[in-house]
């Protein structure tokens, strides 16, 4: 992807948001424990947000946690599900692929 395209990822309605979590100490096992807090939580209580993974930011001891919904949707299920968040933030994906979309491609 070049700088200045204008290609955006398509993003639910309600947009995408992430909750920024800084925890000293962060190792991929907290990090995969939390996903599961927060799936665990979705199962409780359904609603309009998704939880769409993290990204683990091991030098920085960051955890991103990546949802689709709105905004206080959002925020009220990562502290439903017991995130150590700083902030919640609206995000956009821009220039992401879709692997499921670009393996179609390459069987044609």
């Amino acid at each position: 992807m070049s700088i200045g395209s204008d290609f955006v990822t398509p993003l639910p309605d309600d947009g995408c948001h992430l909750a920024e979590c800084l925890v000293p100490g962060m190792t991929t096992v907290v990090a995969a424990s939390l996903g599961d807090q927060v799936r665990s939580e979705l199962a409780r209580s359904p609603g309009p947000v998704s939880f769409l993974g993290s990204l683990l930011i091991p030098e920085d001891e960051v955890l991103l946690c990546l949802f689709a919904g709105p905004l206080t949707e959002v925020r009220a299920l990562s502290e439903r599900a017991g995130l150590p968040f700083e902030r919640v933030l609206r995000c956009v994906g821009v220039g992401w692929t879709n692997p499921d979309q670009r393996k179609d491609k390459a069987d044609e």
